[in-house]
């Protein structure tokens, strides 16, 4: 099987290099730089949606698709934030980390810290710790 690629202008994406031809000037950089940092950020929600429904429609035989490229550990991470924060609670601006901070909360409670996440510019350790102090305020106001 061959390995698999991309090409973005001057450069060629593979799974664990790039190679570019000749000597891309700086103005052709940004687009492809853009593209890798997107995909970084986005591929945590395509794994996890992907996995997600496959498993839907195909049930536990779906697990050999990904063979051991993923450890059971991620593949079930992965799954299980994009399962419980549905996408239209998702904030591309924040981090995968910040949205499975919140992923136990409610949707309103999603969206609600979500965007006092993004509006305050909290990471996602800020995010867990506020998260953290949310669920420890319900726990005390019902005792």
């Amino acid at each position: 099987m061959a390995e698999p690629q991309i090409h973005l202008g001057p450069f060629e994406f593979r799974p664990a290099s790039i190679r570019m031809q000749g000597r891309p000037d700086i103005g052709q950089w940004r687009g492809p730089l853009q593209f890798a940092l997107w995909c970084q950020r986005a591929s945590p929600w395509w794994i996890g949606d992907m996995i997600n429904a496959g498993e839907d429609l195909f049930g536990e035989e779906f697990a050999a698709v990904w063979g051991e490229t993923l450890s059971t550990e991620m593949v079930s991470r992965y799954a299980s934030v994009a399962r419980r924060v549905p996408p239209q609670n998702r904030r591309p601006r924040l981090s995968w980390s910040a949205h499975a901070a919140v992923a136990r909360l409610s949707h309103p409670e999603q969206r609600q810290m979500l965007a006092l996440a993004e509006r305050e510019g909290w990471n996602s350790d800020d995010l867990q710790k506020k998260v953290r102090e949310l669920i420890a305020g319900r726990r005390g106001a019902s005792t």
